[in-house]
């Protein structure tokens, strides 16, 4: 059976200040389908899906809607049409409960006019279970984990009707098995119709969920395939206008002496952690959800200082209790959260990049001409997307602002750099320069602690890997002895031949 138009994009253009970010884009999306958009960080797919979603007004071309030409003054007009996104970002009112948030603005009421709670839970039960969610809907959302708001999130689309799911990396944030169970939903809800939009810069998503794909670079809509009819390597082609002949361009270091020793190292989340890191060496860390892995980096950092163990640098005590401590020892922190531990979203691509330089150095005269050297060092050598330098951070795309939480602790020239999945929510293109870049200072003898949860990179990417387990060292692993099989097994509580 044929599937229905419902929404057609006819030659969008939108233009901000030094960038046209949308270029005579056209886009046809059908009911039940999934629509992978697909491009690099900057290449205008969250200009487009606001254009869509209302956020934005199109400064040319047209939008239609089951053939109607239809405008969308506000979010809530786009929202109204059925047209519901859920963003990277998730949007909930944390103190409300589970079915307060699915019904927000419009709780069912009795015929005194009084919520009708009951009614409410039941009608939140009925919606969640057609995606599989079971949840007491009077659970207060923020107890929920990131995968239970983003389904929870879901359901409030599909309560309010929706026709059109647009879905901003969803998966930015889930471990596997949430990940499975998306999918899993997302067939679900195509199945009775609904037609899903998907971004995603994780390609291997886009061959197990899409029907069909659409490519932009710089504005420009590049192509549109059927999934079944391509490849990751035609795909990263036309993301990135060139081939990537080595995704990870790893190099076999020759690593010096011991640059940091961990004993027993522990805290509140983390019991007796003990590692050596040589000069050159990128050591990863793995662990699934609640492990203790995303804790290593901040209490090695001085976030959330040890509570007991040493730990020592180039041979020397280094009691670290705060981030200005673990700075002045030469330890950098990349976190994995950047729009509210990476960087100041108000202030300049310029002043986020020098602020730890500033920081470290104690200055303070402002040095401009260093200032301008350096931001335009690191626009060029990671290809940071910004009008100017002058530009807001909070105005760039995800990726970009990742970049710019990098050169701000690359700038440091660290003896150690700890980064807390330094590729999420980065494009394929970025993840390669970024991957060439840490082999870079591997090359200079800095040392690099990355803690990841992208399977490709740590397997591909480290010398050595240690697996958490409940807050624990469960296996560690040289990298020839590195598997993916090894790997997951650990994770999940398994024995290893690598076991330490």
């Amino acid at each position: 059976m044929e599937k229905r138009l419902i929404l057609e994009a006819q030659n969008i253009c939108k233009s901000f200040p030094g960038v046209k970010a949308l270029d005579k884009v056209s886009f046809e999306l059908y009911e039940g389908e999934v629509f992978a958009l697909l491009g690099e960080n900057g290449a205008g797919k969250s200009t487009f899906i606001k254009v869509m979603s209302g956020i934005y007004q199109a400064d040319e071309g047209a939008l239609f809607l089951h053939g109607n030409p239809v405008k969308f003054p506000t979010p809530r007009s786009a929202f109204d049409a059925g047209i519901c996104v859920v963003h990277q970002e998730l949007n909930y009112i944390p103190e409300l409960t589970i079915a307060e948030n699915i019904m927000m603005s419009s709780h069912p009421l009795t015929k005194r006019k009084l919520v009708d709670w009951s009614k409410m839970y039941q009608d939140s039960i009925e919606v969640m279970e057609k995606i599989g969610l079971e949840l007491d809907p009077r659970t207060i959302i923020s107890h929920c984990t990131v995968a239970q708001k983003q389904q929870v999130e879901i359901a409030k689309a599909l309560y309010w009707n929706a026709k059109i799911l647009i879905l901003d990396e969803p998966t930015s944030a889930l471990n596997n098995v949430e990940i499975e169970n998306l999918m899993r939903y997302l067939e679900v809800i195509k199945q009775s119709g609904v037609a899903i939009v998907y971004i995603s810069h994780k390609i291997e998503e886009i061959f197990q969920v899409a029907d069909r794909v659409g490519i932009l670079r710089d504005g420009v809509h590049v192509k549109t395939l059927n999934v079944p009819e391509t490849n990751k390597e035609e795909l990263i082609a036309l993301m990135v206008g060139r081939t990537i002949d080595d995704m990870y361009p790893k190099q076999n270091a020759t690593f010096g002496d011991v640059v940091m020793k961990v004993e027993n190292l522990s805290n509140q989340d983390l019991q007796d952690i003990s590692f050596e890191i040589r000069k050159g060496e990128i050591l990863g860390v793995y662990g699934l959800m609640g492990s203790g892995h995303s804790e290593l980096g901040r209490m090695l950092f001085g976030d959330i200082p040890a509570t007991s163990g040493t730990l020592t640098i180039d041979g020397k005590d280094a009691r670290i209790k705060s981030p200005a401590e673990a700075l002045q020892l030469g330890l950098a922190y990349v976190p994995s959260e950047r729009k509210t531990e990476g960087l100041v979203l108000i202030h300049s691509v310029l002043q986020n990049i020098v602020t730890v330089h500033y920081q470290k150095e104690n200055k303070r005269l402002l040095n401009l001409p260093y200032e301008q050297k350096t931001t335009q060092k690191w626009v060029d050598r990671i290809r940071i997307k910004t009008p100017a330098h002058h530009t807001p951070v909070g105005s760039l795309s995800g990726g970009n602002q990742q970049k710019v939480v990098l050169a701000k602790w690359m700038e440091a020239n660290p003896k150690v750099l700890i980064m807390n999945e330094p590729t999420r929510g980065i494009d394929v293109g970025s993840k390669s320069e970024i991957y060439q870049l840490l082999d870079e200072f591997c090359s200079q003898g800095i040392s690099v602690i990355m803690i990841t949860s992208e399977m490709a990179e740590l397997l591909a990417m480290s010398d050595q890997v240690l697996v958490l387990y409940g807050g624990r060292i469960s296996s560690r692993f040289s990298r020839d002895e590195l598997s993916q099989v090894k790997v997951v097994s650990a994770a999940i509580g398994g024995k290893s031949d690598a076991t330490a």
